[in-house]
Order: structure tokens, then C-alpha cells, then sequence
């Protein structure tokens, strides 16, 4: 989604909210039976409820009818670049069948139909080889993305599965844009010397509000080791995110590639003492807040994350890192493979303008561009286009 950095929010700041959304009365009924929860809980039933949850409801969340923009609805050719980057890494695998492409979280289907695209027009053998998962829990969007890819690939090529725990080793691209900031934090505030938890609470009379208690668990401490907090300040962690980095480096084949797209910092940035209100935005109709209460299941919820924790995690499970890139300096990089060539301008100005604005959009330094591009592979490869100028 496009990001211009977070908005300054009280944590400790009484919220009046009205029991206005399906998930509100759930949410308020389960705090009252026991009692405060953590974030992370509560951020977990607003994105994730089974029927209820932002991601689950049946609504549109990605692109123009939804909340926010990804780089993939902005243009196809953020696909392409892709596509640019699966075609040589095939290439460097000795041309494998089927040629394995897992996308996990496919929204709206746009990054999977924009590289199939992609690889029909410019490289038609891999093409046909190639066979694309797609992992989606939510059988109505699933369908949707099926319905989507059919008009562009062969129905026995296109699958889907619910989890990635049902992935096996097998996979020679996994793909996974803007995920992990999507995935549950605690959120911890510094004061007086020691760390403490921030706690989703409700009351008629105050709403959902927070509090604080003493932190849950020893582990969210870890990745704040030797970090120096401001008084006040507040942060994110989110030990699960490393199992689900885990499982996906798992799934990865000899050869093959993990590819990662998200906002985040290394653990130095994103924990300075100067960030003092953390990185959680919210979104809803394409308009950023700093209210994780309000409106519960109906705006998404988000947060930059730990860069160190991925890349430990990734190279724990066998994978080498690539060197660290952002959107920006991956897609300069790609340019000349997937971009219209400005002689082009003659048979289709309207096409070459639409790209190169749509350059603009997904390269610019405070927003889509500053995205950590994560690449990970499993044994020796070369450069891929990308990581080498084109």
C-alpha cells in the first residue's frame, strides 16, 4: 500500500467508539468476559475474524474500490519486472517442468495476472511451463482469482491452496507482496525505566481504549536488545513473523528464489529512539489514520517491519540473502527489460505516458519506492535482473 509514514497516536488516549461494525460487539462482549487482550489478539480478529475480519469480509481491500493501492494494481509492469526476474532464474535452473510460481496473499490477482501476461508476450516456452499456486484462505477470493488467471492461463495450470503450512519444497519462485505487514504485533511502550505491553480494553462507559501491563512474554523483548528507548516511546514486534518466514524459505526448491516485498527498517531504524510512535497506520477508502479502534474489521491495519528478523530467519532455514534493495533502486535496475522503449512512443504515446507515470508512482522515495525489495535464494545463483543493472 502507499505509505507516507505514520501519524502521531496516544496509545494511552481514551477512545469513544460506538459498537458501529459486526466485529465491535464481538470484540467488546470477549474483552468483557476476559478481560483486556493484546494487541496482537486484537489485530488478528480485526484483519482475520472468519467472518468478520477486514481480509475476510467479501470487500474489496486492494486498488481503486478498496482501501489502499499495491505496487502491482498502480501498472502491469511491476508484474513484468517480475516475470523479467522468473525468466532468468528458470533459465539458471536448466529450464525445469513445470516451472513452480507460489504467490502467497494474491488479492486481487492483478501481480499474478500482470507476470502471466508477461511471460505469454515475451517468453511463451516458459510460459507454458509454467504452473501457478496461489495461496488464498478466503474461498470467495479465491474464486475470484481463479476466474481472473483463467482468462490469461490454462485452467490445469492454475492452483490454490488455503495455507502455506500445505507447501512442499518444491517451489522455484515464491512470491509474497506485502504480507508480512500485514501479519498480527504487540505493541510495547517505554516509560520509566522499563517496557511494558499495551492492552486492548473496553467499558461502556470509555469504549475501546488502551491499557498497559507488564509485557506477555519474555520474547518480545528479544529484538529490543541493546536498543536505546526514548521515555515514551513506543514499538512494534512481532515474534511470529520469523515461523512465517520460516515456512516459506521451506518451501523454497534448490535453485529457487524467495521473493519479498514490504515496508520495514533494519532492526537499528526501525526501533530509534527518535520514532517515538512507532510505525502502525490504519486505512480506510484510501485515507491513512492513526486509530486502530475505530471501526473494527471494516479499515486495514499496518506496520513496518524488522528487515534483521526476516534476513535471520531466511538464512536460518538454509537461504542466502541478496544484497538489500528498495523498490526504487530494484525496478531503476530492471528498467530497460521492462519498460516501454521510448522509440515505442511513436506506435502508442498513450501506453509509453501511462508507464512512465506509473514509474513515477511505484520509484517514488516516500511512498511505494522505499519498499524493501527481499530477495533469498536457496544455493548458488547468479545475479539476477534486479540486483544487476540491465
Amino acid at each position: 500500500m502507499t505509505q507516507s509514514g505514520p501519524t502521531t497516536f496516544n496509545p494511552l488516549a481514551v477512545a469513544q467508539h460506538t459498537l458501529d461494525a459486526p466485529l465491535a460487539q464481538i470484540l467488546a462482549d470477549r474483552i468483557q468476559c476476559d478481560g483486556p487482550i493484546s494487541f496482537a489478539d486484537w489485530m488478528e480478529c480485526c484483519l482475520y475474524h472468519p467472518q468478520h475480519g477486514y481480509y475476510r469480509r467479501g470487500k474489496p481491500t486492494v486498488g481503486r474500490d478498496g482501501d489502499f493501492l499495491t505496487s502491482p494494481e498502480v501498472h502491469p509492469l511491476f508484474g513484468a519486472a517480475v516475470g523479467h526476474v522468473a525468466s532468468e532464474l528458470r533459465r539458471q535452473a536448466g529450464n525445469p517442468q513445470p516451472f513452480q510460481i507460489t504467490e502467497i496473499g494474491p488479492g486481487t490477482g492483478a501481480l499474478a495476472e500482470s507476470i502471466l501476461r508477461h511471460l505469454h508476450a515475451t517468453a511463451p516456452e516458459l510460459a507454458a511451463a509454467t504452473r501457478y499456486r496461489l495461496v488464498e484462505p478466503n474461498a470467495a477470493a479465491a474464486e475470484q482469482q481463479r476466474q481472473r488467471l483463467l482468462q490469461v492461463h490454462s485452467d490445469r495450470l492454475v492452483d490454490q491452496i488455503l495455507s502455506i503450512d500445505q507447501l512442499s519444497g518444491d517451489h522455484h519462485l515464491v512470491i509474497a507482496n506485502e504480507l508480512l505487514d500485514a501479519l498480527p504485533v504487540h505493541r510495547l511502550s517505554f516509560s520509566g525505566g522499563r517496557w511494558t505491553e499495551l492492552f486492548a480494553d473496553y467499558s461502556p462507559a470509555l469504549g475501546f481504549h488502551e491499557t498497559s501491563a507488564a509485557v506477555s512474554r519474555e520474547a518480545l523483548l528479544e529484538p529490543l536488545a541493546g536498543i536505546t528507548p526514548a521515555d515514551g516511546q513506543i514499538v512494534e514486534v512481532a515474534p511470529d513473523r520469523a515461523s512465517v518466514v520460516t515456512r516459506l524459505a521451506n518451501a523454497v526448491a534448490d535453485g529457487g528464489l524467495l521473493l519479498l516485498f514490504d515496508y520495514g527498517y533494519p532492526r537499528d531504524r526501525l526501533y530509534a529512539s527518535w520514532r517515538r510512535d512507532g510505525t502502525l497506520m490504519t486505512f480506510r477508502g484510501h485515507v491513512p489514520g492513526d486509530d486502530p479502534y475505530a471501526h473494527p474489521g471494516e479499515q486495514d491495519i499496518t506496520a513496518h517491519i524488522d528487515l534483521d528478523q526476516v534476513d535471520e530467519a531466511a538464512q536460518a532455514a538454509g537461504l542466502t540473502a541478496m544484497p538489500a534493495l528498495n523498490q526504487a533502486e530494484w525496478l531503476h535496475n530492471l528498467g530497460a527489460a521492462v519498460l516501454p522503449a521510448v522509440a515505442d512512443a511513436q506506435v502508442d504515446t498513450g501506453r509509453y505516458l501511462a508507464a512512465r507515470r506509473a514509474v513515477e508512482t511505484l520509484t517514488e522515495p516516500a511512498g511505494l519506492g522505499r519498499i524493501a525489495v527481499m530477495g533469498f535464494s536457496r544455493g548458488s545463483i547468479a545475479p539476477l535482473p534486479g540486483w544487476t543493472a540491465s
